[in-house]
């Protein structure tokens, strides 16, 4: 192989691999995109039910009835139940 040649094959061996990089960059960073959301999603869903369970401590300790709580909040009666028993 002539020094030419050599030196074409390895300018085509660097843009591959620079290509492949490239690529997998993207994906990476979608990868952790995707993550991210994931995770903003399950902390949004567990600040709302932390929160509907508060609002349904705080109407049980008022007095409110179970029904009325479990209507406001969304929580099941068994739910509300189990909070005003413990």
């Amino acid at each position: 192989m002539t020094d030419s040649n050599a030196s074409r094959a390895m300018d085509q061996l660097f843009e591959k691999v620079g290509y492949t990089a490239k690529w997998e960059a993207r994906g990476e960073a979608r990868g952790e995109a995707r993550g991210e959301a994931r995770g903003v999603a399950r902390g949004v869903a567990r600040g709302e039910a932390e929160g509907k369970l508060k609002v349904a401590r705080n109407g049980l300790a008022k007095g409110y009835p179970i029904e009325t709580l479990s209507d406001l909040t969304g929580l099941s009666l068994e739910t509300i139940k189990k909070l005003a028993s413990g």
